[in-house]
């Protein structure tokens, strides 16, 4: 048995109090998740909230996120999901809207001895890419859902077509096989993209 075994994470009381010496203070962690994580089009905060997007839409049960896993999600149906998202309007001073990019790297994966191995694989079964489409700095909200575009693909179109390429632009993308769709239709989307997958195991 490893001395360091992992920290399973807990669900955090928002009004949870920081204490010195037993003491509370007079912050609490909703006061540091609001100074942390307001700004949504921030590059890694949009990249948390389009996970956390795909886990309501498919209403996958995980009460925490886990940042260092090989994969994002994984669902009833076993089917590994990695998430990723780009948008055309940073959150900083822009001269141009900007080119969209989305990671496709294949990574080392975690071992359970905590090292990590040799070959670069992309580990998950599907890719759903979140792309913030909305052009408009004036109105732009991440937090409405009508703002956004979603393409499924499954890994192996990437790995077949793709081989070592590290991103994909929206052109290459839209000549995958893949399904596009809004928020609404993420979950219908998801059942239809994972029913060409063999071996899928239904719980």
């Amino acid at each position: 048995m490893n001395q360091f075994p992992i920290i399973l994470t807990k669900e955090l009381d928002p009004k949870k109090r920081f204490c010195y010496n037993g003491k509370p203070l007079d912050f609490s962690i909703v006061d540091f998740w609001k100074w942390n994580q307001s700004d949504f089009i921030e590059n890694r905060n949009r990249g948390i909230l389009a996970e956390y997007l795909i886990k309501q839409a498919l209403g996958i049960e995980s009460s925490t996120r886990l940042e260092w896993d090989s994969f994002d999600f994984k669902t009833k149906e076993n089917v590994k999901i990695e998430v990723k998202s780009a948008a055309f309007i940073q959150a900083w001073e822009q001269t141009k809207l900007s080119s969209i990019r989305f990671d496709i790297a294949p990574k080392r994966t975690l071992l359970k001895d905590g090292n990590y191995s040799e070959k670069k694989v992309r580990n998950s079964d599907l890719y759903i890419f979140c792309l913030l489409h909305h052009k408009d700095q004036n109105t732009i909200n991440p937090m409405d859902l009508s703002q956004w575009t979603f393409y499924l693909v499954l890994t192996e179109e990437i790995n077949q077509t793709c081989k070592d390429q590290l991103s994909v632009g929206i052109s290459t993308l839209e000549r995958l096989r893949h399904i596009k769709t809004d928020f609404i239709g993420i979950k219908q989307s998801y059942l239809k993209a994972i029913s060409t997958i063999p071996n899928i195991q239904y719980i």
